[in-house]
């Protein structure tokens, strides 16, 4: 299908959702958790997911994909909509679909280019289990930076573009229409959420993940029995912000003792908010320009790394960058934020 048609498809397509939604009063953000109210009180359609949905039932063929896609859809819906509030339940929830989703389908991670990692994932169960873990980790990582606009939508627009561009240079034997598809509904919903005209929210985030986790694992699995392709090593550089915001949040409440299902608005993105905010007055500006700034620094690392993407040892050390770049940032504006509050 052209793509100029799609595109005015999906436009229109999110046109209708959010005036249905609003005028039902049906899956309207409405900010009743700490960390949804503390950017935005706006009454925004959560619509984003339906947008991405509608283009995997459109152009992707294998109906099996399509059911998984579906059942972490719904369950996203069911957080949207407050049906399921226990953060527990639902990634027990989410464990469930994807090791089945795997299971089924008989897809796991075959290499990381680790090798203490790499003698266990020999065991399928194993594999299995390891690669249930990445997807979870994943998943609700990026539910994490679902806090301000254009952050979540905007990060995974740069992971497309960057697949698309290392595939056509290397002419990879992939299926890379249903990724072009994407990132029409994917530029859509960025323009319309710059806009706080309609957001993701739990269903658009956990499918999207779900959706890119899954086909990235696929693509490393064909570098890994091709070789010479796409490092499982610039998968992991792609896909390190979301994760490692997952890991650092978890160990940031484990040691302020709290729960690491607790929600909490101190953030990266959050506190990136905060310490805009004594700045710049205009709260609808500043909620965008916090999206665009985090995923400036992204993309100037995935234009860095692009000409790398099977140099293991850069690759490494890219990552561990980002690491010590995304701690140093986060102490500074936490302090900064702290001192801000006492004075």
């Amino acid at each position: 299908m052209n793509l100029i048609i799609v595109f005015i498809l999906y436009l229109l397509l999110i046109f209708f959702l959010n005036f249905f939604f609003l005028k039902k009063n049906f899956l309207i953000d409405r900010k009743q958790l700490v960390h949804k109210s503390f950017i935005s009180k706006e009454m925004v359609p959560i619509t984003g997911g339906f947008l991405i949905i509608a283009n995997l039932l459109l152009f992707n063929n294998n109906y099996l994909e399509n059911f998984f896609f579906g059942l972490i859809f719904t369950l996203g819906i069911c957080s949207d909509l407050l049906i399921i509030k226990d953060p527990v339940k639902k990634l027990l929830i989410q464990f469930l679909i994807v090791f089945i989703f795997l299971l089924t389908i008989n897809t796991y991670i075959l290499s990381t280019k680790i090798l203490f990692i790499d003698f266990f994932i020999k065991n399928k169960i194993f594999a299995i289990f390891f690669t249930t873990f990445c997807l979870l980790i994943l998943i609700n990582g990026s539910n994490f930076l679902d806090g301000v606009n254009t952050l979540v939508c905007g990060y995974y627009i740069l992971i497309v573009l960057v697949i698309l561009y290392i595939g056509h240079e290397n002419r990879i034997n992939y299926d890379f229409i249903k990724f072009y598809y994407l990132l029409i509904s994917l530029l859509i919903i960025f323009l319309f959420n710059f806009f706080s005209k309609t957001y993701l929210g739990d269903s658009g985030t956990f499918l999207l993940s779900f959706f890119i986790g899954y086909q990235l694992i696929n693509l490393s699995n064909v570098s890994v029995i091709i070789e010479n392709y796409i490092s499982p090593l610039y998968i992991m550089l792609l896909l390190w912000y979301p994760a490692f915001e997952n890991l650092f949040s978890i160990i940031r409440k484990t040691l302020t003792k709290k729960k690491p299902s607790q929600s909490d608005n101190i953030h990266l993105h959050h506190l990136l908010f905060s310490y805009l905010k004594v700045r710049i007055k205009n709260i609808k500006i500043i909620n965008s320009l916090t999206g665009i700034i985090i995923n400036f620094y992204n993309l100037l690392i995935f234009i860095i790394s692009i000409e790398y993407y099977y140099n293991n040892r850069f690759l490494i050390i890219l990552v561990l960058i980002n690491i010590c770049n995304y701690t140093i940032c986060y102490l500074f504006l936490l302090r900064s934020n702290s001192l801000l509050k006492k004075n």
